[in-house]
């Protein structure tokens, strides 16, 4: 192996360019190469964060419909409890409709009086007292007619009794073909109101001490 002459110029010259070369090398890698690897897997995390929060809002946005639907479906939901449940009794609507199932069962109506309200954790109970004159079969009709109100019901105390005119009624039904009053029935009526919550007081700041 022929020896190197440390030197001759030559030899100097290819060994400076050559280090330079090297230093350009390393330089360009450290410097300029690995700062671009970096900034390049940088970019394409935030491009899959991007795309994945884009399919996240694509998905909610296709559920827009679906929720818009939802809300119109809860208000009208809304809308029926508060029927069923008003936050004020409404008397005259009550007997109102008690009148319209008496005149369709045939029953006779003696008594309607409302007998006061009682007050429970979540809702208010309001309480009628109802006397008729009916015939069995219009009393069945009558109380499945009350079962389908639009809002919920209760009979209570239950009474029936021999009705006072039976005799003159079934000779009225022998004679004209018509269902005779026979019984004299007593109930209670209970019917719901949702109870107000009043909001909570803030409470108060607390005083400073005196200097």
């Amino acid at each position: 192996m022929k020896n190197i002459d440390w030197k001759d110029k030559k030899t100097i010259f290819a060994l400076v360019v050559s280090l330079l070369l090297i230093g350009s090398a390393y330089y360009i890698y450290d410097y300029v190469w690995n700062p671009f690897v970096l900034e390049e897997q940088q970019l394409r995390s935030e491009l899959e964060a991007a795309e994945q929060e884009l399919q996240r809002i694509n998905l909610q946005k296709n559920r827009i419909a679906e929720l818009e639907l939802q809300l119109v479906e809860a208000e009208a939901d809304f809308e029926r409890l508060r029927e069923m449940f008003p936050e004020e009794e409404k008397v005259p609507l009550r007997l109102q409709d008690l009148y319209a199932v008496l005149r369709s069962s045939g029953v006779q109506i003696q008594k309607f009086n409302p007998e006061g309200r009682s007050e429970k954790e979540h809702y208010i109970e309001n309480r009628y007292s109802i006397v008729v004159n009916s015939g069995y079969h219009m009393l069945g009709y009558l109380f499945a007619e009350i079962a389908n109100f639009n809002y919920p019901t209760m009979i209570t105390d239950l009474r029936l009794g021999r009705y006072s005119g039976i005799a003159n009624e079934l000779q009225k039904a022998e004679s004209h073909g018509w269902t005779p009053i026979t019984v004299s029935v007593s109930f209670n009526l209970t019917t719901y109101t949702s109870k107000v919550v009043k909001p909570k007081a803030p409470a108060a700041a607390p005083q400073g001490g005196k200097k």
